[in-house]
């Protein structure tokens, strides 16, 4: 996992691949289109939506094979708990057709992340997430996660 300023980037990356996916996070602006959007085909395409961050209760573990996950809120906060994959318990098994595996919550996270606009983070296959969380009263959530596929910057 990486997180960070959106202008530092250029310190994780430098592939084609992760250029073309930032300068399309860079460009955004909170009354962007919802809904997917390529940027390389399949490849890399991103995933732009709004809606009202919510309790953990409501949210499952995720974690993705196929794809790394760069996210970044393009209008408010939102908290995005982490957790690494070792030893937790399968929910749902890895369905190819989604990109996803779901898993049952520990009991305690492994780390809290508050994306605002301006940070951004990387999540690899081996990082298990919850998105989409309150960082205190629900608050309306413009968010980017652009979807870049693991074998092209590996």
């Amino acid at each position: 996992m990486i997180f960070d300023q959106l202008s530092e980037w250029p310190r994780y990356f430098s592939s084609a691949p992760w250029r073309l996916a930032f300068e399309y996070v860079l460009a955004l602006k909170p009354d962007a289109a919802d809904g997917r959007h390529a940027l390389q085909g399949d490849d890399i395409y991103a995933m732009v939506t709004a809606y009202e961050s919510g309790a953990a209760k409501q949210s499952v573990l995720e974690a993705h094979r196929t794809y790394i996950d760069i996210q970044a809120t393009l209008q408010g906060t939102e908290r995005l708990d982490w957790f690494a994959l070792s030893g937790l318990q399968v929910q749902t098994a890895y369905d190819a057709k989604t990109d996803a595996a779901f898993f049952v919550h520990p009991g305690t996270v492994g780390a809290q992340l508050l994306l605002r606009p301006g940070l951004f983070t990387v999540l690899y296959p081996a990082d298990v997430h919850i998105p989409g969380l309150a960082s205190g009263a629900p608050e309306a959530i413009k968010k980017v996660v652009v979807k870049v596929r693991a074998a092209l910057v590996q």
